[in-house]
C-alpha cells in the first residue's frame, strides 16, 4: 500500500461515481497530484452509486442537462458499461401527456431524434402486460439505457491510478477540516494529516 501524502494538489472525498469521475477527469486534463478517499471497501464503498437504479433518460428541458447526460452516454458505452434497453414514461392525465409534448418539443430543440410520442396501443406492442386502457399516451425514449456506474467508478479509478496521477485509499475515514479564508487548506485522516501544494 502506498503511503499516505502528506500534501497532494487536490483530494477528492468518496469512491461513489461522482468521486471517481472527478477524480479521472482531473487526471485526464493533466493534474498528478490527486488523491481519492473513501470510508467504505472497494469496489463497492456502500454509498448511493451502488443503490441507484442507474438508469439512464437522455431528454430533459434543460439544454445542459440533456447535452450533459448524452456525453455521459458516450463516455459510458466507451467504457463498455452502457446497457442499452429503452424507457416508456407513461401519461394517465391530460397534464402529463401535455408535459409529454412539451419534452418532445424540447427533444427535437437538443437534437434528440430518437424519442417520440405513443399511443396506449403503441405502449402495449413495446410493454404487452401494460392495461394500456388506463393511459392516455407515452413518452418513448429508444436509448434509455442502464449503466453499470459501479464498474464505471471502477475503471475510471484504475485508469488515473495507471496513468501515475491518482493515489487511493479505501477504508480511510476524514474526521475533519481546516477552513481559512473560505478555502479547505487542511484535512484530518484519522492521525495523519495532508496540506494542498501551491498551485
Amino acid at each position: 500500500m502506498s503511503e499516505f501524502p502528506g500534501s497532494v494538489r487536490a483530494v477528492v472525498i468518496g469512491c461513489g461515481i461522482v468521486g471517481n469521475s472527478l477524480a479521472y477527469h482531473l487526471t485526464q486534463q493533466g493534474w498528478t497530484d490527486v488523491l481519492l478517499i473513501d470510508k467504505g471497501p472497494l469496489p463497492n464503498p456502500g454509498g448511493s452509486t451502488g443503490h441507484a437504479s442507474n438508469f439512464i433518460f437522455p431528454v430533459d428541458h434543460s439544454k445542459e442537462m440533456t447535452l450533459l447526460t448524452l456525453e455521459s452516454q458516450r463516455q459510458y458505452i466507451e467504457l463498455g458499461v452502457n446497457t442499452e434497453c429503452g424507457g416508456i414514461e407513461v401519461a394517465r392525465t391530460d397534464e402529463r401527456l401535455e408535459e409529454f409534448r412539451r419534452r418532445m418539443a424540447s427533444a427535437k430543440s437538443w437534437g434528440v431524434d430518437s424519442a417520440r410520442l405513443v399511443t396506449p396501443a403503441e405502449i402495449k406492442e413495446l410493454v404487452p402486460f401494460v392495461d394500456e386502457s388506463i393511459l392516455l399516451g407515452g413518452f418513448y425514449s429508444p436509448t434509455v439505457s442502464v449503466v453499470d456506474s459501479l464498474r464505471a467508478g471502477t475503471l475510471m479509478r484504475e485508469a488515473a491510478v495507471d496513468a501515475g496521477a491518482l493515489t487511493v485509499f479505501a477504508n480511510t475515514d476524514v474526521t475533519g477540516m481546516d477552513v481559512e479564508h473560505g478555502r479547505i487548506r487542511r484535512c484530518t485522516r484519522l492521525a495523519a494529516r495532508w496540506k494542498p501544494r501551491p498551485w
